[in-house]
């Protein structure tokens, strides 16, 4: 399908584990017209030229301060919503590891807090079911990693 340029924006981000995944960094804006908080995963639109990889790992950093670790693969999502300019917005969603946290280095106009959010109580406190759906695959890849990488240590043994 055909979309004019003004109805189609590339965005990417990624949900970022501590090392023991058993958190995961999120971002808490403030709608001040709606009056609540939404909790949500870093993410934002792909620079010209940049890939989707870099442009998820940027906005991790710029939005949160984590300098993260991308796991292999990609996940992709196309959101359909109704504003006034973008009507199709396609995500790159990766998950990562935590590296190390610095500064945010947030853009003019931005305001977000940074939350370290327990796995366990995820779906309680991500505003958006989109972020809680793209937590259960990453929770479902990282299982199935690990069960991988056991089973290759047992006939290794």
């Amino acid at each position: 399908m055909l979309y004019p340029a003004t109805e189609l924006v590339f965005s990417a981000g990624a949900v970022v584990f501590d090392k023991t995944h058993k958190q995961v960094l999120a971002i808490v804006h403030t709608d001040e017209l709606k009056g609540v908080e939404e909790t949500m995963f870093p993410k934002g639109r792909i620079e010209k030229g940049e890939s989707p990889e870099d442009a998820a790992v940027r906005e991790v950093r710029e939005e949160t301060g984590a300098k993260c670790a991308l796991w292999p693969g990609l996940m992709a999502l196309e959101t359909r919503y109704n504003a006034k300019l973008v009507k199709t917005k396609v995500m790159y969603w990766y998950a990562a590891t935590l590296v190390e946290m610095g500064e945010q280095q947030l853009d003019e106009g931005e305001s977000f807090s940074v939350r370290w959010v327990d796995v366990a109580r995820a779906n309680s406190i991500l505003s958006f079911e989109d972020d809680r759906e793209l937590l259960r695959v990453c929770l479902s890849a990282a299982a199935a990693a690990a069960s991988a990488a056991a089973a290759s240590a047992d006939s290794c043994a």
